[in-house]
């Protein structure tokens, strides 16, 4: 009879070292996926920056290339109309030499 009071006792400890193990192991679980949780919230923040700075960019770049575009098409332009006479009239401007000098009574 001692022996299985003995026997009972041994597995009750074995059954409360087993279970204090088993709370440890999840401690340590619910801490990783805490962690985890960070983790990923994190990455998801950065990525909606990085999201958004690339919209940023992407319209910049429209823009831009829209600029270029125009730029090109007046250089375009100024090389088609480069004998043009039209053009070569703004080079003389004649009230640039002719300066009129008036006075005005004091």
């Amino acid at each position: 009879m001692i022996s299985n009071r003995e026997s009972a006792r041994r597995s009750r400890m074995k059954k409360h070292k087993y279970l204090d193990e088993l709370l440890a192991q999840m401690n340590l679980l619910k801490e990783e996926n805490n962690q985890i949780v960070i983790n990923i919230n994190m990455v998801n923040q950065l990525y909606l920056n990085m999201e958004a700075e690339n919209s940023v960019l992407k319209a910049q770049m429209v823009e831009l290339s829209h600029r270029l575009q125009s730029a090109e098409e007046i250089i375009n332009c100024n090389n088609v109309n480069a004998g043009d006479d039209f053009l070569k009239t703004w080079d003389f401007l004649p009230w640039e030499s002719e300066r009129i000098i008036t006075t005005y009574p004091v």
